[in-house]
């Protein structure tokens, strides 16, 4: 006997003369305004919503107002005709609000656990970047001979350094 549902604020004028125009008045439409704003999973925004609930007259009139929920975007939300019925459906979405808080509770949690392990090493990490930039690019200035899996790199030098460096690159060399 009755439609209860969520739909936009900005969408509810509309709404409503729509409805008025179809059912001719042939309903009972109560709404409240949703304190808290609400966030909209797919656009990443808070939105204002009305809260509403529609009595009816007779059932020929239910699926023409659902199809204009359904054209309204507004969401419906099933309830019950009896009351002990409406008493379990409370219960269990008291329930499932409960097991959601927990859920994102300890979520909280775990994030929180990670992040502190990642702040700890975060230095070490750092330094570990820094260096494999400075050797990509190094590398980036070398040509690359396939045919023989060599590196090459041309590099000017004081003449006084250049025993220093020979012996670096043969001590280089051996060890690989």
């Amino acid at each position: 006997r009755f439609v209860a549902g969520v739909i936009k604020q900005e969408r509810f004028p509309a709404f409503e003369r729509v409805l008025w125009r179809v059912c001719h008045g042939n309903f009972v439409l109560r709404h409240g305004k949703i304190q808290a704003p609400l966030e909209d999973p797919v656009a990443r925004e808070f939105v204002e919503k009305d809260v509403f609930i529609i009595f009816l007259q007779g059932e020929e009139f239910k699926g023409k107002i659902r199809k204009i929920c359904e054209g309204f975007h507004a969401t419906m939300y099933p309830c019950p005709a009896s009351l002990y019925a409406r008493m379990e459906m409370r219960t269990q979405v008291k329930l499932r609000i409960e097991d959601l808080n927990m859920v994102l509770k300890k979520t909280d949690e775990h994030r929180k656990n990670i992040l502190t392990s990642a702040a700890a090493s975060i230095h070490e990490w750092s330094m570990k970047v820094k260096k494999m930039k400075a050797i990509y690019y190094t590398l980036n200035l070398c040509n690359i001979d396939i045919t023989q899996r060599l590196i090459i790199a041309e590099i000017w030098c004081a003449v006084s350094d250049l025993s220093r460096i020979h012996a670096a690159l043969v001590t280089g060399s051996v060890s690989d």
